[in-house]
């Protein structure tokens, strides 16, 4: 991993350590723990994700490890984040191709829910990895019947429907972009600028995996 995934990683595992296993996430129904077993099982278990929903030794496998990661210490399971997939992981190059966007994501998650957050300065994160992320992950969570051009201090991307006659411009920090698009608007510091047609076209469409 390249220095910048290191430092993201680490300060997810440091904010997960401060803020213990029942601080809030923005994500409905999940407290720290429940996210931080989502991405160890993700990192560590992803052969057995698909078995969490489904039936006989293959689910009851997959629930099994699900059980004990909640069960765990949680220094431990810090620790665990802390370690990575490992390099022979696909999920590894997966982070590496990506920018770590995951970790940007999940780690955004968990800091805007807690009382009075700000967004991280530019020294704080790779913003480099987050607009990676951006142009990555964009054309496939925004699913909106509008031309989207995205615009960071780092450039533009252009997304979303293609021979739609309404658009819009999304401007913001590659970190709030990459939150906007994977449908986290409400904590995204954004600023939407587009007609009547564009923003009601861009409110009929879906964002997020």
């Amino acid at each position: 991993m390249s220095p910048t995934h290191l430092d993201e990683r680490e300060a997810l595992a440091a904010s997960f350590l401060a803020l213990g296993p029942a601080a809030p996430t923005i994500l409905p129904g999940w407290d720290a723990r429940e996210l931080m077993v989502h991405l160890l099982l993700r990192e560590r278990h992803s052969a057995l994700v698909p078995g969490l929903r489904m039936p006989g030794p293959y689910g009851a496998r997959a629930r099994a490890v699900e059980g004990e990661l909640r069960a765990a210490d949680w220094e431990t399971l810090v620790e665990r984040l802390r370690e990575g997939p490992g390099r022979l992981s696909p999920l590894g190059a997966v982070d590496r191709l990506s920018g770590l966007a995951e970790q940007l994501i999940h780690h955004e998650d968990l800091r805007r829910a807690q009382d009075g957050w700000e967004p991280r300065g530019p020294d704080a994160v790779s913003q480099e990895d987050a607009w990676r992320a951006v142009r990555l992950m964009a054309p496939l969570t925004l699913r909106v019947p509008v031309r989207v051009l995205l615009v960071s201090p780092l450039g533009g991307a252009r997304v979303g429907s293609r021979t739609a006659d309404a658009s819009v411009r999304v401007h913001g920090e590659p970190v709030d972009l990459l939150l906007w698009a994977t449908g986290r608007e409400r904590v995204a510091r954004v600023r939407v600028h587009g007609d009547d047609a564009g923003r009601q076209a861009l409110a009929a469409g879906g964002r997020g995996l």
